[in-house]
This record gives C-alpha cells, structure tokens and sequence, in this order.
C-alpha cells in the first residue's frame, strides 16, 4: 500500500534542500558575479534559470517516485545518492557555463568602457600579464582597471585587434585606473552635449544624476561597450569611476 502522505514529505523535504542549494548558487551568480547592472546589460544566466528551474522541478518529483518506507535505509540511501549526484551535476553545470560567461573587468580603452567577460580572455593572455594582479580572472566580482598600451606593443596590440583579440582583452595590457584619470577625463564629455546629441535621453540622463549622487558639476558621461552593443556610463570626474549606467545607445 502506497502511503502518499510519507511521499509527499519527502518531496517537500527534497523541494527544500534543493531550493537552498540553488538559492546559494543564484546569490553568488546575481549578486556577485553578475551585479546589476550588469546582469541585465550582458545576461550570461539563461541557461543556469534553466537548469535550476529542472533541479527543483524533477529532482522533488524523483523523490515522488522513488520513496517508500518499506524499503530498506540502504535502498534508499543508494536511490537518493543517484538522484544527489545528478541534480548535483546539472547545477555544477549551469554555473560552470554562466562563470565562463561572468564579467571580470570593466576596463577604460582609449574612449570607451569595455565590459569584459571571462570566456573573452585566453589563457596565454593572463600568464603574459606583467602586473601579477592581473594574471588570475577575479571570482569577487568585476574589478574596475584602465588599458595602456606602451609604444613597443602598439603594432602587436593593432595586428591582434585585428584579428579580434583586442587591447581591453589583454591583461599585459591593464594598469590601475587612477594612472589614466587624465585621460578618462579628456575623453568624457559633459551631459549637456549628450542631451543635444540625444534629446529623447534627457529624461533617463536627468534621472541617473540624481540617483548618482554626485555633484553636477563633477558628471560626464562615457560609451560603455559590451558583448550585446552599446549603454552609456556616467561618470565622476573625480576619480573616472562609473557611477550610474543608462540602457542607451550614445551612437
């Protein structure tokens, strides 16, 4: 005799550790890997959705079919180890794949912000890095740096862009952002001049100051260029650093 009412505490006993399971593996993913607003500047975590949504859906109904206390502790400890080690493989899965996807720098290149993703930079480019810091992707987070090419690298550096492995993808490259403040401040431009260029941006431009909280007077604004075109970063001159990031094409 079946007893439903023992099959359905153990499912939603294994709802519940699969739904904590996934729950650590979506805060590490959404709020660090992938901060907003980042997130939904780039995606990148589709597919993990996915897997997770099957994990809470099949891995509970699996315990639906399997359990039966007439079985033995052994039985049951064998079915639920099968069932453990799948679901636990398909959410590995989904986080290997969004990591690989993660961004790990968002770097200053010449006129432009560049949001760089893991899966963008080979492994020869981090172990040619000069500066150490720059030899391993962070797993924290994306970490803010600037581009500088020296002037012995700039006919490799234009030969590889070419073929598509560009300066902003090349750790020998980066430098801390502070050492190209000047630069970043000689490229951005003020807000004024993007709502000239952009009327239909003032409302989003007038909102994102004042969210920034930082003084007009210190405001400009960058391209910030990712892996599905183009947004538009606010800055404070101060230090260069983004402080507010605008869904809008400055192009």
């Amino acid at each position: 005799m079946i007893v439903w009412r023992e099959r359905f505490i153990a499912t939603a006993i294994h709802f519940l550790v699969t739904l904590l399971l996934a729950g650590i593996a979506a805060a590490l993913i959404f709020l660090v890997w992938f901060p907003e607003p980042l997130q939904t500047m780039v995606g990148g975590s589709g597919l993990f959705l996915l897997v997770v949504g099957c994990d809470l859906a099949l891995g509970p109904l699996m315990s639906l079919v399997i359990y039966n206390s007439r079985k033995s502790r052994r039985e049951l400890i064998t079915d639920y180890a099968i069932v453990g080690v799948i679901q636990i493989g398909a959410l590995v899965y989904g986080v290997s794949v969004v990591a690989v996807a993660r961004p790990v720098f968002v770097a200053f290149n010449s006129d432009r912000y560049e949001v760089v993703l893991a899966g963008e930079i080979a492994k020869t480019e981090l172990a040619a890095a000069t500066d150490a810091q720059y030899r391993s992707l962070p797993w924290t987070g994306p970490r803010l740096v600037a581009v500088k090419v020296p002037p012995a690298d700039r006919s490799n550096a234009t030969m590889q862009a070419v073929l598509g492995n560009e300066e902003h993808k090349r750790p020998k490259f980066f430098v801390p952002l502070p050492e190209q403040l000047e630069r970043i401040r000689a490229k951005s431009k003020p807000l004024e001049v993007l709502e000239k260029k952009k009327p239909a941006m003032k409302p989003l431009v007038d909102s994102a100051a004042a969210r920034s909280g930082v003084p007009a007077e210190r405001l400009a604004w960058l391209p910030v260029h990712h892996s599905k075109g183009f947004w538009t970063v606010l800055i404070d001159t101060a230090d260069g650093k983004p402080v507010e990031w605008i869904d809008f094409d400055p192009y």
